[in-house]
């Protein structure tokens, strides 16, 4: 009788644990280093660096675009901070995460189009595309359509973007009733192994 009630007061316990520790989030504080080359951005699913934001660049890739030449550059550490801070204010929370953030280039005068950018989206991903405007103030845009590995969606504007995966944070309600469904899976284990055990 002993044996089965510390399995099961160990199983609640275990259970807990886990529950809890799998939705702890990271720090997200950005820090504030006057260099480029040392400055980080961290947001609860990542943290990004100077080299980071250079990669954006090399791995991102116009794959349709209504504009022909339409291509990407790359943008500094500092945008990519803004468009983060930007991105958590329009999500209400930290659980974004950078796809990709660059600078998408076209023809002088070109107008309203859409783009098709190659990046590291799933289909059925939440995603958000922030823009920097040229008084330097952001807004978002809704996707036309997210693909696997890219994402399409129409600009009447053109510099810096940030494709931005938005994570939705578990509710406290949906973490207990996680936990209480795991402890009676837990019981019940415990009770038909200890069935079969006086069997």
């Amino acid at each position: 009788m002993k044996k089965r009630v510390l399995a099961f007061v160990g199983a609640v316990v275990l259970t807990c644990a886990m529950s809890l520790s799998a939705f702890a989030a990271e720090s997200n504080t950005a820090t504030n280093v006057a260099e480029q080359s040392t400055k980080t951005v961290t947001t609860a699913a990542q943290t990004i660096t100077a080299t980071d934001v250079a990669a954006y660049a090399a791995t991102t890739t116009v794959t349709s675009a209504e504009v022909p030449g339409a291509t990407v550059a790359p943008v500094n550490i500092d945008v990519a901070e803004a468009a983060v801070v930007y991105a958590e204010s329009v999500a209400g929370n930290s659980n974004i995460s950078v796809a990709t953030v660059v600078d998408l280039v076209v023809p002088a005068g070109t107008g309203a189009a859409t783009f098709t950018l190659a990046c590291p989206v799933l289909a059925g991903q939440d995603v958000t595309i922030v823009h920097m405007k040229s008084d330097l103030s952001w807004e978002s845009i809704k996707p036309v359509s997210v693909d696997n590995g890219s994402v399409t969606f129409t600009m009447t504007s053109y510099s810096p973007v940030a494709v931005i995966v938005n994570a939705t944070a578990p509710k406290t309600q949906d973490i207990i009733l996680m936990v209480a469904g795991l402890a009676v899976v837990c019981l019940a284990g415990a009770v038909v192994f200890g069935r079969k055990a006086r069997a």
